[in-house]
């Protein structure tokens, strides 16, 4: 089988966070703020030129932790960033599942076919490393131990 998908993260990875972080980092966690906040995130304009050159010879596949409650935010976002995808995996509203847990999942249930992956693009330590044991290269675009 030919692989011929690549898989992008979000968060972290093709939009710069750090003006959310605050909202999931200490004791106290608002994920529906830090999702909300989504909208003044600030490209990551390195990895979009990758992608933007990918896209017209691979399938692209954005798979984020992010919460399906702020899909058309996000989507909204996407285009005016002009950043082109073939799909948008997002995790349903409520579910807190972690997020390296998350993704293989969607792996492992065909949702995003493994043996047609090339490579992924992500931030997030402990994503790369579940990426990485599966058997998939993953390019850790920036140090992301959050």
């Amino acid at each position: 089988m030919q692989r011929d998908i690549i898989v992008f993260d979000l968060d972290g990875t093709i939009a710069d966070i750090d003006h959310r972080k605050h909202h999931i980092t200490g004791g106290r966690r608002n994920w529906r703020q830090f999702f909300a906040d989504c909208v003044d995130d600030k490209p990551l304009e390195a990895v979009i030129v990758i992608l933007r050159n990918l896209y017209p010879k691979f399938r692209v596949c954005i798979l984020t932790g992010r919460s399906d409650e702020v899909r058309k935010e996000t989507e909204a976002w996407l285009a005016q960033h002009q950043v082109p995808y073939h799909e948008l995996i997002m995790r349903r509203r409520g579910d807190n599942t972690p997020d390296n847990v998350l993704k293989l999942a969607w792996v492992e249930d065909g949702v995003v076919p493994k043996e047609r992956i090339l490579c992924v693009f992500d931030d997030r330590d402990k994503v790369v490393k579940m990426w990485r044991k599966a058997g998939i290269a993953c390019f850790q675009v920036a140090e992301g131990d959050f």
